[in-house]
């Protein structure tokens, strides 16, 4: 009986931390004034940042960094010029920015390739591809999607295991990216 009081409480505690469905079939406010069309049914995991999955933070995980000040760094907590966001950054720049932080959360052989300008709702962004191998050994591959908008960074971050679920998401991520609005 002493035993079940004990992890009754972290139970009770842990059921509080559930995920909320995100509809595909109506717009999501992902932070910053942005919004956009899920494509799919995806579980709200976090809001700061705003992050989704659909089978589990280390096989699919997308996350969304909304107005990002000069300054901060993506990940809260953490310091130091590497990881800091400067207005001033080109798109290379940022880039370096996101490996830094995947490699800070315990990644391993990130690169990335491909940047190259890409449309971000009604302006001009970038994006780049991601490969890597996660903190828990898995094969990852990734596409980031950014833009600066009144000295602000907003950054869409998909990541997911390379053997098949990247490859069986990625049409419906590069429309949920497309799909992004300011209001």
């Amino acid at each position: 009986m002493v035993r079940f009081l004990l992890v009754l409480p972290l139970v009770l505690a842990l059921s509080g931390c559930a995920t909320a469905l995100v509809a595909p079939d109506r717009p999501a406010e992902i932070g910053n004034d942005v919004t956009v069309m899920p494509q799919r049914a995806w579980n709200r995991i976090t809001n700061d940042p705003e992050a989704w999955t659909t089978q589990g933070p280390q096989i699919d995980l997308i996350r969304f960094f909304s107005g990002i000040r000069s300054g901060d760094a993506l990940l809260a907590g953490v310091r130091g010029s590497r990881f800091d966001f400067d207005a001033k950054m080109l798109p290379n720049d940022i880039q370096d920015l996101v490996i830094a932080t995947l490699q800070l959360e315990g990644n391993k052989a990130v690169r990335a390739d491909n940047l190259a300008p890409c449309p971000f709702g009604g302006d001009k962004g970038f994006c780049f591809d991601l490969a890597f191998v996660s903190a828990d050994d898995l094969e990852m591959k990734g596409l980031a999607i950014a833009r600066k908008h009144d000295g602000r960074l907003d950054l869409f971050l998909f990541q997911a295991a390379s053997e098949y679920y990247y490859g069986e998401m990625i049409s419906d991520v590069r429309k949920l990216f497309a799909s992004a609005q300011t209001q």
